[in-house]
C-alpha cells in the first residue's frame, strides 16, 4: 500500500518541482528576482535600483566622516605650518648668534692685533721742542736708551729724578723714539681721571671690546652686567699691555719696557695708584715679563718707592741734572743767537751774564733768553728774577725770623762753596722730613741756587 502511495508521490509532485526548477536555472538573474521579489516589479522602469536613494542612516554617516575628514585636515595644515615657522625661526636664531659671535670675535681680534703691533713698533712719543731749540745731551740719552734695551735676563726697574725745568721729558722722548721696538710711554695727565684714556692712545687700545649680543644676554640673565664698570679704564689699558708684553716677548725673547712720565702727580692725590703701580712693577720684573721706568719731578717720590719694598727691585735713582756751562751757553749763542760780533770778534759776554743770572736749567735759560730776544735789558731781567726769588724765599720761610731762617742761612752757605745740593743733603739740613718737603713744595732750592750762582 505505501508503495503505491510513494510511486503517486514521484509522478505527481517530483516532476512538477523538477521542471520549475530547470525554468529556473534558463531565466536571468533579473527576471529571477523580479519572481522571488514581487514588490521589486512595482519599481518604475526610469529608475534602476542603483539611484535609488540611501537610508537616512547613511546620509548622517557620510556626512559625520566628511566633518571629520574636514577637522583633521585643517589640524593636519595648521600643526605643518606652525612647524615650518619654527623651523625658520630657530634656523634664523641660530644664523644670527653665528654671526654675532664671530663678528665679535672678528673686532676682539682687530683690536689685540693693533695692541701687539703697537708695543712691536713702540709708543714714539712726540717731541714737543722745536729742533732750534733742543739741546742735544747725547751722554744723557745714550744712558736712557741702554734702560730701555734690556737683555732677558733684566732683574731691575728704575726711577728717573730731576728738578722742573732739567729738560728730563724731552731727553725721555728722544731716548724713546730712537729706540722704539718695545718701548711704551706713558705721560700721566695733571687730572687723574683722564689717565685710562692717556693710557689707552700709549697702547693704541680700545675701551670698546666688542661683547656679542648673546654673552650680553647671558650676563643680563645671570645678573653680571656691571663687570667692566667694577674695573678702571687704566686697570684695563694695563691688563692689556700686560698680554701684548707676553707677546713681544715671546718673539724677541727679552721684555717690553713700560715708562711712566710724570708719576710725581699722583703721589699727592692719588699715593694708592702708584703703589699699585710699583708693586705691579715689583711682580713682573721677578718674572722677567717687562721692565718698568718711573720719572718724576718730585723729590717725595723716590722717597716713597725706597720706603715700600719696590725699592728692592729698583737700581738708585738717575739724577738728570742741568746743562753744564758749555751746554749753557752753546744753547744761548748758537741756538737762540745771543752773540755780538765787534771788530771781526765774536762778542758772547752777554750770553754769559744770562747764564750767570740762572744756570744751567734749561726752562730758565729758555725763559731768559725769550726775555732777552724781545727787547728787555739784562738789568730788568736780572731785577725781575730777584723779585721772584724774594717771593718764594718769603713762602718758604726762609726770611729772617721766620721759621726757617736758620736752616736757610746754612743752605746757602752750603750752595756758595759746592755751588750744588743732594737732594739727600738738602734733606739733612731739616730736622723732620716734612719740613724739607714743605720747602721744596715752593720750589725755594731753585731759587737758592739763583741767589748762589
Amino acid at each position: 500500500m505505501s508503495s503505491k502511495i510513494t510511486q503517486h508521490f514521484r509522478r505527481a509532485v517530483f516532476p512538477i518541482y523538477f521542471v520549475n526548477h530547470r525554468v529556473r536555472c534558463l531565466q536571468s538573474p533579473s527576471l529571477m528576482l523580479r519572481n522571488l521579489r514581487p514588490d521589486l516589479s512595482q519599481l518604475s522602469p526610469l529608475r534602476p535600483y542603483t539611484n535609488s536613494s540611501p537610508s537616512p542612516h547613511a546620509s548622517l554617516e557620510e556626512s559625520k566622516s566628511s566633518f571629520y575628514m574636514k577637522k583633521s585636515t585643517k589640524y593636519i595644515a595648521k600643526r605643518l605650518r606652525t612647524a615650518i615657522s619654527a623651523n625658520i625661526k630657530v634656523t634664523g636664531l641660530v644664523g644670527l648668534i653665528s654671526v654675532d659671535l664671530l663678528y665679535a670675535w672678528y673686532r676682539n681680534r682687530c683690536n689685540e692685533r693693533l695692541l701687539n703691533e703697537t708695543v712691536e713698533k713702540g709708543t714714539r712719543p712726540e717731541i714737543n721742542v722745536l729742533g732750534y731749540e733742543l739741546v742735544s745731551r747725547p751722554l744723557v740719552v745714550d744712558r736712557l736708551k741702554k734702560i730701555f734695551q734690556p737683555h732677558r735676563n733684566h732683574f731691575f726697574n728704575h726711577m728717573i729724578y730731576g728738578e722742573p725745568g732739567s729738560g728730563k721729558t724731552t731727553l725721555t722722548r728722544i731716548a724713546s723714539n730712537e729706540v722704539g721696538h718695545g718701548v711704551i710711554y706713558v705721560d700721566v695727565p695733571a687730572n687723574f681721571n683722564e689717565f685710562g684714556e692717556a693710557f689707552r692712545k700709549a697702547i693704541n687700545f680700545r675701551f670698546d671690546e666688542r661683547i656679542s649680543f648673546t654673552e650680553q644676554l647671558m650676563r643680563k640673565i645671570l645678573g653680571k652686567t656691571n663687570d667692566k664698570l667694577k674695573v678702571s679704564e687704566w686697570e684695563r689699558a694695563l691688563k692689556a699691555f700686560k698680554r701684548a708684553g707676553a707677546v713681544y716677548k715671546a718673539k724677541h725673547n727679552k721684555p717690553p719696557v713700560i715708562v711712566y712720565d710724570n708719576v710725581g702727580r699722583l703721589v699727592n692725590k692719588n699715593p694708592e695708584i702708584l703703589d699699585i703701580l710699583q708693586d705691579d712693577a715689583k711682580d713682573n720684573v721677578d718674572d722677567r715679563k717687562y721692565i718698568t721706568v718711573f720719572i718724576s719731578s718730585e723729590w717725595n717720590v723716590p722717597r716713597r718707592m725706597q720706603a715700600r719694598s719696590y725699592c728692592s727691585r729698583a737700581e738708585k735713582p738717575i739724577e738728570i741734572g742741568d746743562l753744564s756751562r758749555e751746554e749753557s751757553l752753546d744753547y744761548l749763542i748758537n741756538k737762540c743767537g745771543i752773540k755780538t760780533v765787534k771788530k771781526g770778534k765774536v762778542d758772547t759776554s752777554e750770553a754769559e751774564r744770562l747764564f750767570d743770572l740762572v744756570g744751567g736749567r734749561i726752562l730758565d735759560l729758555k725763559c731768559v733768553a725769550d726775555k732777552y730776544l724781545e727787547g728787555e735789558s739784562i738789568e730788568v731781567i736780572e731785577q725781575n728774577i730777584l723779585i721772584e726769588v724774594g717771593k718764594k724765599i718769603r713762602t718758604a720761610k726762609l726770611l729772617e725770623n721766620a721759621k726757617h731762617y736758620e736752616v736757610g742761612k746754612r743752605i746757602i752757605n752750603a750752595l756758595l762753596l759746592s755751588k750744588e745740593l743732594s737732594l739727600t743733603t738738602f734733606e739733612e739740613f731739616f730736622n723732620k722730613p716734612e719740613q724739607a718737603k714743605e720747602v721744596l713744595k715752593t720750589n725755594t732750592y731753585q731759587a737758592l741756587n739763583v741767589i748762589t750762582t
